[in-house]
């Protein structure tokens, strides 16, 4: 079975690629994200492997990317969640696997 390691496994990432000669690197919301097997909560924030991976980004040598919350909103279709949030939209959730499938 596969295991999640958190921001530490998002900063693997970005090394690996870099290895390959990527200056950018995308980390979405969660990424590496790893859940407790008993109470099946999120070890850590939604953000903190964009948080972590921003603080070493200079030292990496690699320019990070976020990739925002989309969701999907009635009256104004897709929008970031904040966006939405600020304007009191109703919110229609779109996973990260649904977004990626879309494009």
């Amino acid at each position: 079975s596969m295991h999640m390691a958190g921001p530490r496994e998002a900063i693997q990432h970005i090394i690996i690629r870099k290895n390959y000669g990527c200056t950018h690197f995308i980390i979405g919301r969660d990424m590496a994200g790893s859940k407790s097997s008993i109470t099946g909560e999120d070890y850590y924030g939604a953000y903190d492997a964009q948080d972590f991976a921003n603080e070493i980004a200079e030292e990496l040598g690699v320019k990070t990317v976020p990739s925002l919350n989309v969701v999907y909103t009635e009256e104004e279709g897709y929008v970031t969640a904040d966006v939405a949030q600020e304007k009191g939209l109703s919110i229609k959730k779109l996973s990260g696997t649904k977004f990626r499938k879309m494009l």
